[in-house]
């Protein structure tokens, strides 16, 4: 009777309290994650905070499954670090069956060639390929690989760019894509660079892909060149209203739209170039080197550089010295922003240090140069101080 009474006013107690719950609920929304976590830290190593988001993504109550996983990647030369970095970015695995889905997809690459180390460091990089059916998508995207590249182009390439194509359909979307570019006279020495270098462009809708090679083809770009096949990257990279708007923002700043074309073909990459960035570079070739909207169109790669980091050291230090006679005033931009930076650093700073010794720290931005007008109306020649 007393325990009646008890649990009687322990179920009202609860009741006008929702907050509470019964020890059992309490029991099962603590130690059950509690449990996980601590696995999950002990046992694959990741940090706290990561063991968190883990738990809350996979289920498991007792460490039998993770067990065997974890066992497998050991046997198979994963150390800790891979390990934890799987787990963290796939959680799913550690409560696969190993024997089931995980030895199958080894055995397939390991068939291959593949050493453990190199499958070891792409499964660390992107764990996501053994979430992949083996049948349906890992096979038929590494042989669609091996097809597309070039001959002296091994295995372990084709391993490295696997992890990007292997979420597209093979059949129906890579495979027309390929199609429409060898249809369009594309070498396949283009094409295997294009799988190497930047593989999701293919993974794009087929009609979609179609319309911007028939769109760079009809600009003038000839389909055996490296050109062509960067301004497809660069247009698939971009959406149809992100284009228009690129073209907008040139327009506004004094393009015609034969200009846009003209540089698109010099430097394709130029289009991805962000307009605040745009904006900043032209300012500073406009109004500090005085020269005309017009020029960076015809020098389009200034756009890709560094303003901080390249565009204004280098024109500060070419102000210094031709300041004080040491380089000629006719001296052009397009002969000098390009150069690597020891190439640079040997040519104009090292070389002047005895005579200027103010000019590491001009390069540097520690000292400040004024009046950076050092150019001349529509040419690159550096002829105005």
């Amino acid at each position: 009777m007393l325990q009646f009474l008890r649990r009687k006013l322990f179920y009202l107690y609860s009741f006008q309290n929702p907050s509470l719950k019964s020890i059992s609920q309490l029991s099962n929304s603590t130690n059950q994650p509690s449990f996980k976590v601590s696995y999950l830290i002990n046992s694959c190593g990741p940090s706290k905070e990561a063991a968190l988001k883990v738990a809350q993504k996979i289920n498991f109550e007792t460490a039998e499954k993770p067990d065997c996983v974890l066992a497998f990647f050991r046997n198979h030369d994963l150390t800790k670090t891979h390990i934890s970095n799987i787990i963290t970015k796939c959680p799913q695995l550690l409560v696969y069956n190993p024997d089931k889905t995980l030895k199958p997809k080894f055995e397939f690459f390991l068939g291959l060639g593949i050493s453990a180390p190199d499958l070891a460091k792409t499964l660390h990089l992107n764990p996501y390929i053994l979430a992949r059916s083996l049948e349906n998508q890992i096979i038929p995207t590494f042989d669609f690989l091996k097809s597309v590249l070039h001959p002296n182009e091994g295995i372990i390439v084709a391993l490295r760019q696997l992890p990007f194509l292997i979420q597209f359909n093979v059949p129906k979307v890579l495979e027309p894509n390929v199609k429409t570019l060898r249809n369009h006279g594309v070498p396949g020495s283009r094409i295997s660079t294009l799988s190497m270098t930047n593989p999701r462009t293919l993974g794009i809708k087929s009609d979609r892909f179609s319309g911007i090679v028939t769109a760079v083809k009809e600009m003038g770009f000839d389909p055996s060149g490296s050109l062509f096949i960067a301004a497809v990257i660069a247009m698939a990279v971009l959406s149809k209203s992100t284009w228009a708007g690129k073209l907008e923002v040139y327009r506004s700043l004094g393009w015609t739209d034969d200009e846009i074309l003209s540089a698109f073909k010099k430097q394709p990459w130029y289009m991805t170039t962000s307009e605040q960035k745009v904006r900043r570079v032209m300012d500073f070739f406009v109004n500090r080197l005085d020269q005309k909207p017009s020029f960076l169109s015809k020098h389009p790669n200034f756009l890709l550089l560094s303003l901080e980091k390249r565009i204004r050291p280098r024109c500060s230090v070419l102000q210094v010295l031709m300041s004080k006679g040491i380089l000629r005033k006719d001296l052009k931009l397009s002969t000098v922003l390009p150069l690597t930076e020891k190439k640079f650093m040997e040519k104009y700073v090292t070389k002047n240090k005895e005579s200027v010794p103010e000019i590491l720290s001009v390069y540097q931005g520690k000292t400040r140069v004024t009046g950076l007008d050092i150019g001349s109306q529509e040419s690159d020649a550096v002829q105005k101080l």
